[in-house]
């Protein structure tokens, strides 16, 4: 692993294909064999927990287009943890949850460094062009607003 010189490694977002984060994060729990922490779970240096994601229209859109899924698991890191041992943790939950047959695609500073950058490399978007190109590449946008990540309990 290369560190990228800049990024933060304290925090993840993990789009999941799932109508519920309390699955997820149960599921989780079951196959990473992972500590618990209430309503999220401890993986390596990383508390994750999950939520409902406010970015979700609830149009119908491609299958692929991960800000329609309806639950985000964030990671968090405590200041300071080693970055390798931040991508190990967010590899094993996304490996984890692939190996389940989830969809997961990870959105973060470090996600170059995860299998399938993250996942981008399993669900391609198709090319298009004019309006629809727009609607589906609304992700950068909103993902590189600074601060926290939208996201709403469930």
């Amino acid at each position: 692993m290369t560190e990228n010189t800049g990024a933060s490694y304290e925090d993840c977002s993990v789009y999941v294909d799932a109508a519920d984060s309390s699955t997820v994060i149960t599921w989780l729990k079951e196959h990473l064999g992972a500590g618990d922490e209430g309503r999220g779970l401890v993986v390596g240096p990383l508390r994750v927990s999950g939520a409902g994601n406010d970015y979700s229209t609830g149009r119908k859109a491609h299958p692929f287009e991960f800000l329609e899924w309806l639950t985000v698991l964030e990671c968090e890191a405590p200041a300071g943890v080693e970055p390798g041992a931040v991508v190990g943790a967010v590899t094993d939950v996304l490996e984890t949850l692939w190996g389940g047959g989830w969809k997961a695609v990870a959105a973060c500073d470090f996600e170059d460094d995860l299998p399938a950058h993250g996942g981008w490399d399993r669900y391609p978007l198709p090319p298009s062009e004019g309006p629809a190109r727009a609607r589906t590449g609304r992700w950068k946008s909103l993902l590189m607003l600074g601060g926290k990540r939208k996201r709403k309990s469930v």
